[in-house]
């Protein structure tokens, strides 16, 4: 949902950005100061998973009204990770984050009818939310949150785990949460499904299997990060424009280190700004080795949109 025409890039370190490139929307408006950011940590858990490959080794589940920061704020940042009780993370060969969500109970995605919000996620790549300048998601202090996820205890032994998400926000009137971002969770599956495809695997050595969808932007807007989500075997998972192909953002998976099943152990993400067209059609396409079947993999990537409209240059 992003245009790469005469595209404004930026390098995010530690929720910071840096100008590298020549601007899509005008930067009119946008604070480039950094905020003093409020930093909470919280968990879900503890699961007292069993030995690997035993009954209770897994835990795949939702939770309700899950712990948050009080109050009316605007995140700027949010990672993820296993960790034991006191709070050490847990080593990635021994548990395996296969995927968390947490979701808005008080709102609906801008792009699938009646489904919760997804705001924020990662898997084994560990991608953190890191919004700069004035972009922030803002949430209410009476909103709710859930989760949904998908743990696995990849050792012999029994493990007793949390996962643990830590925040970094600011209050909702600071200066660097004055344009409210919309997630968009866009799913190659479409909405309303489980994620999960399959790669038949028929294609030899170095061939690559392609999976995609049409998206439609429902209105206009400036795209300023983008990340995405995939499962062994991803090579890329990427979103461009289908009228001209002009690429917005591709999450390129790296395989770097060990990861249960093959995982990719992190994965590029898109610090942006883009301008986004109301009744423009998006591609979303995940592109995996087909050498080998894969079963169950997915093709996820997360967009973070202003609706709005900057003052010109």
């Amino acid at each position: 949902m992003i245009s790469l025409l005469r595209r404004h890039r930026l390098i995010a370190l530690v929720g910071m950005a840096t100008l590298v490139g020549a601007a899509c929307a005008p930067l009119t408006g946008v604070s480039t100061a950094a905020p003093p950011i409020i930093t909470g940590t919280y968990r879900i858990g503890p699961f007292n998973l069993a030995a690997m490959g035993q009954p209770g080794s897994e835990n795949n589940a939702t939770q309700a009204n899950i712990p948050r920061p009080a109050g009316n704020i605007g995140i700027k940042f949010v990672s993820f990770d296993l960790v034991d009780a006191s709070g050490t993370p847990v080593p990635r060969m021994d548990a395996h984050l296969h995927h968390v969500l947490l979701m808005n109970a008080a709102r609906t995605s801008p792009i699938c009818p009646g489904e919760t919000e997804r705001f924020t996620g990662s898997g084994a790549e560990r991608t953190p939310l890191a919004l700069w300048g004035s972009y922030a998601y803002v949430t209410n202090a009476t909103d709710n949150w859930n989760a949904l996820w998908h743990i696995m205890n990849m050792s012999a032994s029994a493990k007793s785990v949390y996962i643990q998400y830590k925040i970094g926000y600011v209050p909702a009137s600071d200066p660097s949460a004055s344009r409210p971002v919309t997630p968009f969770f866009m799913d190659v599956t479409g909405c309303g499904t489980n994620a999960e495809f399959n790669v038949p695997g028929t294609g030899g050595p170095g061939s690559v299997y392609t999976k995609t969808r049409t998206i439609t932007a429902p209105w206009s807007g400036v795209a300023v990060y983008a990340a995405g989500h995939l499962h062994d075997g991803g090579l890329d998972v990427s979103v461009r424009r289908s009228s001209n192909g002009q690429v917005g953002c591709t999450s390129t998976a790296r395989y770097d280190m060990p990861e249960p099943m093959d995982f990719p152990s992190s994965i590029t993400s898109c610090v942006l700004h883009d301008s986004v067209s109301a009744g423009q059609a998006y591609t979303l396409t995940a592109r995996y080795d087909n050498a080998m079947p894969r079963a169950g993999v997915m093709g996820i990537m997360f967009a973070y949109i202003w609706k709005g409209t900057p003052p010109a240059s």
